[in-house]
């Protein structure tokens, strides 16, 4: 590969690594919305997610049919480092240094995403207690009836006048 195909290609790595930092800054944003409970927000923010995942899938295609073209695979980063480091050193500097960043990244949007899931998932824990809440707040009182037809609460003890109907 020579300078100006490498540099064509660092250009492509590059875009993949700032497309990654949009993709958590978004993913930031809705670990805030989530924390604030502002769940209004959070469809039009998973449309910018889902659109800024396509265009870290066509930045990722470009440098896979850039691979393709030069090693006849689609190689991952420490292989681009190893095909390419022995020729010149800088060359490999270069590509370890984006790698450790693109890993960087990756491992922070996996725990972003974590912590996404399980405000999620806490959030549908409290909406499903407040619902539980609703419904027995609403519920017939007939259920409380015992065999015998009578109110297993005590609540007629309470009356001056006690008598069975």
């Amino acid at each position: 590969m020579d300078k100006i195909e490498f540099k064509k290609f660092i250009t492509i790595i590059d875009k993949e690594i700032l497309a990654y930092e949009e993709l958590k800054a978004l993913f930031e944003e809705k670990r805030e919305l989530l924390k604030h409970s502002k769940s209004g927000d959070l469809g039009e923010l998973d449309n910018r997610i889902i659109a800024q995942n396509n265009i870290i899938t066509k930045i990722n295609g470009t440098r896979q049919q850039m691979s393709v073209e030069y090693f006849n695979k689609d190689c991952t980063m420490t292989d681009y480092i190893e095909l390419l480091g022995y020729d010149n050193e800088d060359y490999k500097e270069q590509l370890t240094e984006r790698k450790v960043k693109i890993c960087k990244i990756l491992d922070e949007l996996v725990l972003l995403n974590n912590q996404n899931v399980e405000l999620l998932k806490h959030g549908i824990t409290i909406t499903n207690k407040m619902l539980e809440t609703i419904v027995d707040a609403f519920a017939p009182q007939g259920s409380n009836y015992n065999e015998a037809g009578k109110t297993d609460t005590h609540d007629l003890d309470m009356w001056t006048v006690n008598e069975e109907i």
